[in-house]
């Protein structure tokens, strides 16, 4: 992954043990000052997720 953006639509390649299915897209829709990154999932519900976990557990969605 290049450079992580606000607008990236980005997919689940992994199972991260919380209901939600690999395959998965969600949009980035905020970075706070701390890294952390907050998503809206297409089918509904948001998250916060670092970096890390970004660059290990997801795509960028095609």
């Amino acid at each position: 992954m290049d450079k992580i953006t606000v607008g990236m639509t980005i997919k689940l390649v992994k199972d991260i043990g919380e209901n939600i299915p690999v395959g998965s897209t969600a949009t980035i829709v905020y970075i706070d000052d701390f890294d952390q990154i907050f998503i809206d999932w297409k089918d509904g519900g948001q998250a916060k997720i670092s970096e890390e976990q970004l660059l290990k557990n997801f795509e960028v969605a095609a």
